[in-house]
């Protein structure tokens, strides 16, 4: 089932960039160093996530044991 909403970690790395872009003025290198680090774990965490889902997904039937529909757009 699909959300509507989006990803929480997409909405935490949305935030991370806008906040860098609006402080990054009044930031020192630390400070910078550490907001870009933050934004490389949170799309990494991303990526791991995506990745745990797509592991957790329910194995299709065995091939032949029952016939597919092939969409109307999708005919070879």
């Amino acid at each position: 089932m699909m959300h509507s909403s989006p990803m929480p970690l997409t909405v935490a790395l949305d935030m991370a960039k806008r906040l860098h872009h609006e402080l990054a003025k009044h930031m020192t290198p630390e400070q910078k160093r550490d907001m870009t680090r933050v934004e490389k774990l949170i799309e990494e965490a991303q990526r791991q996530h995506q990745a745990t889902l797509m592991r957790s997904r329910p194995e299709p039937a065995v091939a032949g044991s029952a016939p597919t529909k092939k969409s109307f757009w999708n005919r070879s």
